[in-house]
């Protein structure tokens, strides 16, 4: 368990105690620091993670130190039919109901796939490289919001949160990474106008530097090179994070959709 940041210790957000709340790739990072958010304020946490293990040992260990409900997934969000059979499960522990979907599964980010220019590759590598990063980036956050809009529509009621990147506003480098993650906010803004008069907001964090995942590979040099890039002058926290995306699913972001909220330390001013 990481450590808890006294700033949430207190933390109670309306409309969150007692809702079904289910995180894709939710046992590490900025999933996992949401996963511990949404268990302090009293939700029933549903974690995925492709590894049966180490969802479960996610699943006990939010259980030990929240008390609360939680359901261990393990399923790869890019094939439909493990996602299928993920929402069956969840369906049958939460008695059908689901009030928060955090889409936070992303395929790993690969030097190559980050560094090589798209003149330098292969028809080929265009083809799989592409279709690799969107299979989890964007099918899978496509397959889940359609299993997990069948269980809000008849409570006419549900948050939808995608995780995109500042790339997809700005452009960066890491083509595939980039256009899927840019393609997510406009399956987010489609579902936004299309679910909000049944009550379902659909919003989108765009991430910049956080300091996990990727940050764990880089030389001290290039940590301290890319936190300049920010106006506060650091790397974001998987804490951080997980506070905006707790934010967007509780009832103070009521009048709250279609939004891409900019987590990034103030590189985008928008």
């Amino acid at each position: 368990m990481q450590e808890f940041p006294p700033a949430f210790e207190q933390l109670a957000l309306p409309g969150l105690r007692d809702a079904v709340v289910l995180i894709t790739g939710g046992t590490r990072g900025s999933g996992w620091a949401a996963a511990q958010l949404f268990a302090r304020c009293g939700a029933r946490v549903a974690l995925n993670s492709r590894s049966e293990e180490e969802a479960r040992r996610a699943a006990a260990e939010l259980h030990t130190a929240f008390g609360v409900p939680v359901l261990p997934l393990a399923a790869d969000v890019s094939s439909p039919e493990q996602v299928a059979n993920m929402f069956a499960a969840l369906a049958d522990w939460s008695q059908r109901a689901l009030q928060v979907l955090v889409c936070n599964a992303g395929y790993p980010l690969m030097e190559k796939l980050w560094q090589t220019p798209l003149h330098e590759l292969s028809s080929q590598e265009i083809v799989e490289w592409f279709q690799r990063v969107r299979a989890v980036d964007l099918e899978g956050a496509r397959y889940c919001s359609a299993a997990a809009l069948r269980l809000m529509l008849p409570h006419n009621n549900g948050s939808i949160i995608f995780i995109s990147s500042t790339p997809a506003l700005a452009g960066y480098q890491g083509t595939p990474y980039t256009e899927a993650k840019a393609a997510l906010l406009g399956l987010m803004r489609d579902l936004s106008r299309e679910y909000s008069a049944a009550g379902i907001r659909v919003n989108a964090l765009a991430l910049g530097n956080i300091a996990s995942g990727w940050y764990e590979q880089l030389s001290a040099e290039r940590k301290r090179e890319l936190a300049l890039e920010a106006p506060l002058g650091r790397w974001g926290t998987p804490w951080e994070v997980a506070g905006a995306i707790v934010f967007l699913a509780s009832e103070l972001a009521g009048y709250i959709t279609g939004h891409t909220l900019v987590v990034d330390g103030g590189v985008l001013r928008r």
